[in-house]
């Protein structure tokens, strides 16, 4: 996804003037044979394998290596359903793009570390793609989307899609993403069913390091994603796509590490995504959008598990640009023992339905935007609808004086029901208190249930003048945090410390009275 943001690092130019790290996962034995799978091995076709990973030079001699693409290509061409093909890599090859069958059934399965892929300089397409070379054109051919094929499985190898500067490596159009209409991806899979991603290594590519568009049934494990600069995402999806498992995997992105961007490729819904155990160091971890425009789209029932990353940005960017989007778009978004360091978890510039976080620990740093758990999107500003947002057991950590909201709201944004279910603000030093819970701004809250908060390091849940934008106050918690609560606010039957008396009070029918506790 195109987003703001800066080049953190420097690019393996095509003909190796610089090395670049590589992860090494391990080494990894052959695959197991199944019954009526063919499998070939790079070095039994006549494949050279004579390219060091890091440079794309010859690794013996310093000189050019030799392209491998074409026999690669020639050797998986017959891979169909009654003839399904996987390429055994055993060494390391240049390769001038991996263009094998569009309907899938067909596997590459590495040898562990020196395994693997160096996309050749001038190359100017995709690393790998399933299709003719000119498959990927275009990027975005919008609906509807074609029929799926299906089974395509990469596992245990290396790809350095060789970035340049768009005059050397993968890209020599002059841009370093690829040419003006169309961005070169390290592994771009179309129109594809049960795709599997193990502990594949994918490195300083040109622009998304994994492209799926229109795909489902996707589990992604054990995969590692290096590269710097905008357009680097991790692992992007286009709609439509449906059914994906991200687990165990490492990102470290210039961009979005993971993308669910609907209105791209052939344009559709996104649904059914769990992310377990991953760790990111990246400009976020996800974008999740809808809107530009286009038909109504959605993207739904999202989870995020036992993740722990540091985000330039924003943990989640829902949405992309300020072009309006319909009620409840991004919904069923549930965030679970995590931790997070970023200026901001939810960075908001489009609708949202439900959200909630459970066990959620975010350590607020210092970027282009205020700091909160939500907060209007500093680039792409606009007016946004929220259903619902639930914290869990949730806890703010600071490790400086910064100053940090639960959540902010953007002027003639509203949220219907904001409920805090065990909250706090905790310090690992002697700082300031918040100034407030809740920075209503010029924005609105249906309805604020406290049900536990602590309110230390907190002074205000609300600035007191802005009281009146909340519909409000309820939950068993509120007399607990020690604020002061209008009266005006407060719904029937809740107990409170009352603004105008001072004293605990409780609304009975709509009259305040005083409270004693039972």
């Amino acid at each position: 996804m195109l987003a703001a943001g800066s080049f953190f690092g420097g690019a393996v130019t095509g003909c190796g003037a610089s090395e670049l790290y590589i992860p090494c996962l391990g080494p990894a034995d052959a695959p197991v044979p199944v019954a009526g799978m063919t499998y070939i091995r790079a070095s039994e076709i006549g494949c050279a394998l004579d390219c060091n990973l890091e440079n794309g030079r010859h690794k013996y001699t310093g000189g050019v290596a030799t392209d491998d693409g074409p026999r690669i290509n020639a050797a998986m061409a017959a891979a169909s359903a009654n003839h399904p093909i996987t390429l055994i890599i055993d060494g390391s090859a240049l390769i001038s793009g991996l263009f094998l069958p569009a309907g899938g059934y067909w596997g590459i399965a590495g040898l562990g570390c020196g395994t693997g892929f160096f996309v050749k300089e001038g190359t100017n397409n995709d690393g790998i793609h399933n299709g003719l070379p000119n498959a990927n054109v275009p990027s975005d051919p919008g609906p509807p989307a074609p029929a799926r094929g299906m089974n395509v499985s990469l596992s245990n190898f290396t790809l350095n899609g060789n970035q340049g500067n768009g005059l050397n490596g993968d890209s020599t159009s002059k841009v370093r993403q690829g040419s003006a209409n169309l961005w070169y991806f390290g592994i771009n899979l179309m129109n594809l069913d049960n795709i599997s991603l193990n502990n594949v290594v994918v490195v300083n590519t040109p622009a998304y390091q994994i492209r799926l568009s229109n795909v489902g049934h996707v589990t992604a494990t054990g995969c590692v994603m290096r590269s710097f600069g905008v357009n680097t995402d991790g692992l992007h999806f286009d709609g439509p796509a449906n059914d994906i498992t991200i687990s165990g995997c490492d990102f470290t992105t210039g961009d979005d590490a993971i993308a669910f961007n609907a209105p791209e490729g052939y344009s559709g819904n996104i649904s059914r995504v769990a992310v377990t155990d991953c760790t990111f160091n990246s400009f976020s971890m996800m974008r999740l959008y809808t809107a530009n425009g286009s038909p109504q789209l959605s993207v739904d029932t999202v989870s995020v598990s036992n993740c722990k990353g540091t985000f330039s940005e924003a943990v989640f960017n829902i949405g992309f640009q300020a072009s309006g989007s319909y009620p409840n778009p991004v919904t069923g978004l549930t965030v679970s023992n995590c931790i997070l360091t970023a200026p901001v978890v939810f960075a908001v510039t489009e609708n949202f339905g439900s959200i909630q976080l459970n066990n959620v620990t975010y350590i607020p740093i210092k970027g282009d935007q205020p700091c909160a758990i939500l907060a209007p999107s500093l680039f792409y500003r606009a007016k946004i609808h929220g259903l619902s947002l639930t914290l869990n057991n949730c806890v703010i950590y600071r490790l400086s004086g910064i100053e940090v909201a639960a959540v902010i709201l953007g002027d003639g944004s509203a949220i219907d029901n904001l409920s805090f279910n065990g909250f706090a603000l905790q310090d690992g030093g002697s700082y300031s208190p918040a100034l407030a819970l809740i920075n209503v701004g010029l924005g609105s809250i249906g309805q604020l249930v406290l049900n536990s908060v602590n309110g230390e390091n907190i002074e205000v849940p609300i600035v007191m003048d802005r009281f009146a934008s909340v519909g409000s106050i309820s939950g068993s918690g509120v007399l607990a945090t020690g604020w002061k609560f209008a009266d005006s606010m407060m719904a029937n039957g809740v107990p409170y410390l009352s603004a105008n008396s001072n004293q605990p009070s409780i609304k009975v029918e709509d009259v305040v009275e005083p409270y004693s506790a039972p």
